[in-house]
């Protein structure tokens, strides 16, 4: 009889709260998501979709909060399928470390930006 091969237990429940995170932003981005293309294709229109429309849709801070919400949802879901990829096709670990941090950095300045011009906007 052979032996089982055992599995080296994780040092940490990372890879647990991804997995669990990924399917939680896929539902929460599936509502922003389907919400915002519901209101600003069939209510407003999209041929009345201008610069106007946002400013004004943008003096409100909920607007401001949901889009803001549908930004961080969406780079941070794509951030962490990306690192998922990079862990699996990526094996020397000098470059799997040198590709994450770019990854995480370029996430990072995306929301620090997307943060500002949704909360500085001055039509």
């Amino acid at each position: 009889m052979q032996a089982a091969s055992v599995r080296p237990r994780p040092a940490s429940n990372l890879e647990l709260y991804s997995w669990f995170f990924m399917r939680v932003s896929a539902v929460v981005l599936f509502f922003l998501a389907g919400f915002h293309l519901l209101y600003m294709h069939l209510v407003l229109g999209v041929d009345a979709i201008s610069f106007a429309v946002i400013a004004q849709r943008w003096e409100s801070p909920f607007w401001r909060l949901y889009d803001f919400f549908m930004l961080s949802f969406a780079w941070v879901h794509a951030t962490n399928g990306i690192r998922g990829v990079m862990d699996d096709y990526i094996h020397p670990q000098g470059w799997r470390v040198l590709l994450k941090s770019i990854l995480y950095v370029v996430a990072f300045i995306i929301l620090v930006l997307g943060a500002y011009v949704v909360f500085t906007f001055r039509p």
